[in-house]
C-alpha cells in the first residue's frame, strides 16, 4: 500500500478511548459542511427552517436568514404540523419568541398554531388509527411543543406512547421516525416528576424505541442508512440511560460519517442539517438552552507578514467570527473585508486545507518557503482547518523558510 493511501485511511482513524467527538484533524470536514449550508441559505429567498436551526446550533445566528424565516410565517395555515414545528424550533434557535413573532401583518403566535395542528393530528389518530400526516411529524410536533413548555406536549406524548405500544413488529418505525420519537419523549421525560405514572410510561417506551434504533446499527457504524444516521446520533446521544452501555458504537459511527462526508454524501441541505448538530456536539433539544443574550462571536486579530521577498509587507486586521470557528473561518472573514490585502489560497491535503499563498506570495518547495501560522510568537501545532482561535487571540501568518 502506498504512503498516500495509508495517510488517506488514517485520516478517518480515531482512538477508541477518546470521547465520541470529531477528531481535530477532521474538523475541516465539519467546517466545509457548515460553509456549504451557509452558502445555500444565502441563496434562498425562503431558507429551510431545519438548515437555519442546524446552523444556529453550530455557529451562532444569521439575522438575515431569520428575517426571511419570519416573512414565510404568513403561509402558516397551509403548512403541515411538522413544518410549523420546524418553524417553531428554528425561530427559537434564532432567539425569536415563537409565541410572539413580529410580522408585517401583526404579531403571530406560531406555538398556538402548532398546538391546533397537533390536536388535529391526535383527533385523526383516534378517528382513523393514524395521525393526520405521519408519526414522524407528530413526534416533531411534540418536540417543538416541549421545547416551548406547552402543556399540550404531555397529552400528545401520551398518544405517541400509545402508537409505539401498538407497533409490535420489528422495524415498524423507520430509523428517522424512531429517532424523532426518542428526541420528543426525552424532552417530555426530562420535565416530568420522577416516579410519576407518565414518567414510567415514557421510560418504558424509550427502552423500546432505542432498542429499535440500535437494531438498525450496521457493522460500519451507520444506523439505518447514511441519511438516517444524523437523527439517530442525536437520539442515541440523549438516551444513554435507556440502552446498555457500549451498545452504540459511537466512534465507528462518527468515523463512517466523516468518511462519507469526504466522499460528498451530504450535498443535500436537509441531509446536511440533520447530521451537523451531532458533529458539533448538539441535538435539537439544545434549542431550548441556547444563550440568546451573549455575543455568539469572538474577536480575532490577524496579521500577515512577509520580510523575505520584495515587496515586503506587514498588514493587520481585526475580524469577528462565530465562537468555536476554526482559523480558516477567520482568514475567510479577513478576505471578505479586504480581498486585495488578505486574499489567500489553500491546497487540499490529507490533513486538511493548507495555506499556500497570501497576498499573492506563494510558498515554494524549491526555495523552501511556506506560510507559518503563530499565536502571538508561538507556532501553532494544528492547521487552519483544525485550530480554533480564542477570543482576542492574535494570529500571525509569517512567510518563512524551512
Amino acid at each position: 500500500m502506498s504512503l498516500l493511501a495509508v495517510v488517506l485511511l488514517c485520516m478517518f482513524c480515531t482512538v477508541t478511548n477518546e470521547a465520541c467527538a470529531v477528531p481535530s484533524a477532521q474538523q475541516w470536514l465539519v467546517t466545509g459542511l457548515q460553509t456549504q449550508l451557509e452558502n445555500g441559505v444565502k441563496q434562498q429567498s425562503s431558507p429551510s427552517p431545519s438548515v437555519v436551526m442546524a446552523l444556529n446550533l453550530a455557529r451562532g445566528r444569521d439575522s438575515t436568514a431569520t428575517k426571511r424565516l419570519i416573512q414565510d410565517i404568513k403561509g402558516i395555515k397551509e403548512m403541515t404540523s411538522g413544518k410549523v414545528a420546524l418553524y417553531v424550533l428554528s425561530l427559537q434557535s434564532s432567539c425569536v419568541d415563537p409565541k410572539d413573532v413580529p410580522t408585517a401583518g401583526g404579531h403571530v403566535n406560531v406555538v398556538s398554531a402548532l398546538e391546533e395542528k397537533t390536536n388535529e393530528e391526535i383527533k385523526h389518530y383516534y378517528d382513523t388509527g393514524t395521525p393526520k400526516t405521519t408519526n414522524y411529524q407528530l413526534a416533531l410536533d411534540i418536540l417543538a411543543l416541549c421545547v416551548e413548555k406547552s402543556p399540550d406536549a404531555k397529552n400528545a406524548a401520551a398518544t405517541l406512547i400509545k402508537i409505539v405500544k401498538g407497533c409490535q413488529s420489528k422495524g415498524c418505525f423507520d430509523v428517522d421516525t424512531a429517532a424523532m420519537v426518542a428526541l420528543a419523549l426525552t424532552c417530555v421525560h426530562d420535565g416530568m416528576s420522577k416516579g410519576s405514572k407518565m414518567e414510567g410510561a415514557i421510560t418504558e417506551t424509550l427502552h423500546v424505541i432505542t432498542a429499535q434504533i440500535l437494531d438498525s446499527q450496521q457493522e460500519s457504524g451507520i444506523i439505518g442508512n447514511i441519511y438516517s444516521t444524523g437523527l439517530a446520533m442525536q437520539a442515541l446521544s440523549v438516551t444513554t440511560e435507556f440502552y446498555p452501555a457500549g451498545a452504540w458504537k459511537c466512534t465507528k459511527t462518527i468515523d463512517e460519517v466523516l468518511r462519507k462526508m469526504y466522499e460528498g454524501a451530504f450535498t443535500n441541505p436537509e441531509a446536511g442539517s440533520q447530521i451537523l448538530p451531532s458533529l458539533v456536539g448538539k441535538t435539537y433539544l439544545d434549542v431550548a438552552t441556547l444563550n440568546c443574550f451573549s455575543d455568539p462571536n469572538i474577536t480575532v486579530h490577524y496579521t500577515v507578514i512577509n520580510q523575505l521577498i520584495g515587496p515586503y509587507f506587514n498588514y493587520s486586521i481585526t475580524v469577528k467570527v462565530p465562537k468555536g470557528s476554526i482559523l480558516l473561518a477567520a482568514l475567510e472573514a479577513a478576505q471578505r473585508v479586504n480581498p486585495t490585502i488578505f486574499s489567500f489560497q489553500t491546497e487540499s491535503t490529507s490533513w486538511g486545507p493548507m495555506v499556500i499563498s497570501i497576498h499573492g506570495v506563494n510558498g515554494s518547495t524549491d526555495d523552501k518557503t511556506y506560510w507559518q501560522f503563530l499565536s502571538g510568537d508561538k507556532p501553532l501545532d494544528q492547521g487552519v482547518g483544525s485550530y480554533k482561535p480564542t477570543d482576542n487571540e492574535h494570529i500571525v501568518a509569517k512567510f518563512s523558510t524551512y
